[in-house]
């Protein structure tokens, strides 16, 4: 449900009526269609998206170049993208990584009391193998100073 309105208030916020000369309405609709993965309705925004990644451009537009305030005043927009390989570790646990290249490769959620410092096979320390998430990339959205949230995408 959460998610649902974030949604919303993400759809009220950047299509409005009125969208910034800076960025299509392709462009701007990614950051809507993104989140869900790119659903029904969304082939415009998805093929944006692409076309963003093979010129080696941003994946996302400026958030700030797709927000209108309510009466057509800028919106302050924010985000930041990354990448997290592993699902969290579960309450009591920290996750190790090892790197191989710039990549994770594998990861194993230890005991907080007792976890390394970095990955390493340790029977001494109670631990077990991290999940992989299936779909690694996220976005981080701010608006006016206001955290939206975290969503992942492939």
């Amino acid at each position: 449900m959460k998610f649902f309105m974030m949604i919303v208030v993400a759809v009220l916020i950047i299509f409005n009526g009125k969208t910034a000369l800076a960025s299509s309405q392709d462009a701007c609709a990614i950051w809507i269609c993104l989140p869900g993965g790119f659903p029904s309705g969304c082939g415009g925004a998805y093929s944006e998206f692409k076309k963003r990644i093979k010129k080696g451009r941003d994946p996302l537009p400026k958030l700030s170049s797709c927000t209108t305030g309510p009466n057509g005043e800028k919106v302050d927009g924010y985000y930041q993208l990354g990448y997290e390989r592993f699902e969290p570790c579960d309450e009591g646990y920290v996750l190790r990584e090892k790197q191989q290249g710039y990549r994770a490769t594998q990861g194993l959620c230890y005991r907080t009391q007792c976890a390394p410092g970095q990955y390493q096979e340790n029977d001494r320390c109670e631990n077990y193998q991290a999940l992989i998430r299936p779909k690694p990339h996220y976005v981080k959205m701010w608006v006016n100073g206001e955290y939206l949230g975290q969503y992942f995408y492939q």
